[in-house]
């Protein structure tokens, strides 16, 4: 799947914690990495900017499909 403005995604913060974000941009110049609106467990709102896709701390990737 190609990432798109608005699009839900997982954000995996420094704590490990898996996050809710939405894209809100996607760097056309840098293979897919991605500016994120991420929600902690509190409902306090961050930007992640320059996100690389993947399973480690600080990347993005979909959520699981069930």
């Amino acid at each position: 799947m190609k990432p798109t403005v608005g699009r839900i995604v997982h954000y995996k913060d420094t704590e490990d914690k898996t996050l809710a974000a939405v894209v809100v941009y996607v760097n056309p110049d840098t293979n897919g990495m991605l500016n994120l609106a991420v929600w902690n467990e509190f409902g306090k709102q961050f930007n992640a900017l320059n996100v690389r896709q993947g399973d480690g701390l600080e990347q993005w990737n979909w959520p699981p499909r069930s």
